[in-house]
């Protein structure tokens, strides 16, 4: 039997008429999925919001990434300005300690010249006490050299005759320039010697006798003896050298210390 654009005329009335034939009806003309629908909807409407959840979720993280690199940006900005500031920092430091090092060798050059010049007075001032010493003991000759010499008094070389041994070849010129730098001479009769012979006295003066002092009186009362002259050498001061001792008693040189002489 054939159905007909009337019966489906028909057919639209009665539903109309009848709408509870409508939800029989409606599985048969739609199936199953039909009455699934709604709860597609529903999940699809799940799935949206579930969707848009994850949007805004991925949208805070951006905002909280591009904060963070904000945060970097301006750390790195930060980092930047500290480099620098240590690099202007290490500059200003290089530039001081330039300036300590050329202080430090002014200073070095200051204390070396101060040291030179504190070597030099040192001498003058060794120079000083020897020739007070030297002018003490010639001033005081009688007492220091009573103990070896009676009646002991300072002479003159030109009471020796040196001049004449010069003209005569008895002395060259290098001995009576060595006799010439003599600090004095002590003449006076020997006590060691029961003749009491008449002896001269080549006398060298220090601060402290050292073993060159004894050396120089030695050799310059060798000279003397050119002469014909009874010498020895002789050495004074405040203090001797145990090398100069030795050296006096191995060459028959005389010493005289006195700790402060007047």
């Amino acid at each position: 039997m054939a159905f007909t654009v009337n019966d489906v005329q028909d057919l639209v009335r009665l539903l109309s008429e009848h709408p509870e034939w409508r939800a029989q009806l409606r599985p048969l003309i739609l199936g199953d999925e039909f009455d699934r629908l709604p709860a597609i909807v529903q999940e699809l409407a799940e799935a949206q919001r579930r969707t848009e959840t994850r949007v805004e979720e991925l949208a805070e993280a951006q905002r909280r990434t591009e904060t963070r690199v904000e945060e970097l940006v301006e750390a790195q900005r930060r980092t930047e300005t500290r480099v620098e500031e240590l690099a202007e920092a290490q500059r200003r430091t290089e530039t001081r300690l330039d300036e300590l090092a050329v202080t430090v060798a002014n200073l070095a050059k200051a204390v070396d010249e101060l040291t030179k010049e504190v070597g030099r007075m040192n001498i003058r001032l060794d120079r000083m006490d020897g020739q007070l010493t030297s002018m003490t003991f010639e001033r005081r000759a009688p007492a220091y050299f009573g103990t070896w010499l009676r009646r002991p008094r300072v002479v003159a070389l030109d009471e020796l005759g040196i001049d004449d041994a010069v003209d005569d070849g008895r002395l060259s010129r290098d001995d009576f320039d060595n006799l010439l730098r003599l600090d004095f001479l002590v003449r006076g009769t020997d006590k060691r010697d029961t003749s009491r012979p008449e002896t001269v006295l080549a006398v060298e003066i220090s601060s402290t006798v050292d073993f060159e002092s004894v050396q120089r009186a030695d050799e310059r009362s060798k000279v003397l003896r050119k002469l014909g002259l009874r010498a020895f050498g002789a050495v004074g001061g405040n203090a001797v050298s145990g090398r100069a001792l030795e050296a006096a008693e191995k060459r028959g040189v005389l010493v005289k210390i006195v700790s402060e002489p007047k």
